[in-house]
């Protein structure tokens, strides 16, 4: 086996682009693909979609951003609207909290909110909930 122009290239197993070069029972263009294929495979085997895991993920990230870069002083009151235009998606949290009084504090991660009146929602920091 050489280390070459392969004369019939095959289909990379993950991203299915040609391999035209490297050994000719080569089944991956990159190091990169067999890797994110194993990746793959083992979530399956796991019963896990790994394109709605990794969604979700983005989603969290980008919610807990938005809330630590707003929300410099620990409490801090903001339009509902301007979460939103900044890409904020209240569908996704990490936890929730239920007042004495019922009200309910959604969490993602350590970063919170609580929609009061008039379209306003109070961002607050709760710090053991990244305590284990």
């Amino acid at each position: 086996m050489t280390n070459s122009i392969i004369p019939n290239p095959k289909e990379c197993r993950n991203c299915s682009e040609k391999i035209i070069f490297g050994r000719t029972d080569k089944i991956y263009c990159t190091e990169a693909c067999r890797i994110d294929y194993n990746n793959k495979v083992k979530m399956e085997k796991r019963g896990e979609d790994p394109e709605f895991i990794k969604k979700i993920s983005r989603i969290l990230t980008n919610n807990h951003q938005i809330l630590r870069k707003l929300n410099t002083n620990g409490k801090t009151i903001v339009r509902e609207q301007y979460l939103i235009d900044l890409g904020f998606n209240f569908h996704y949290q990490t936890s929730y909290q239920t007042t004495k009084k019922g009200d309910v504090y959604h969490f993602c991660f350590d970063q919170g909110y609580l929609k009061i009146k008039d379209n306003q929602v109070l961002l607050v920091v709760q710090q053991y909930q990244t305590q284990l």
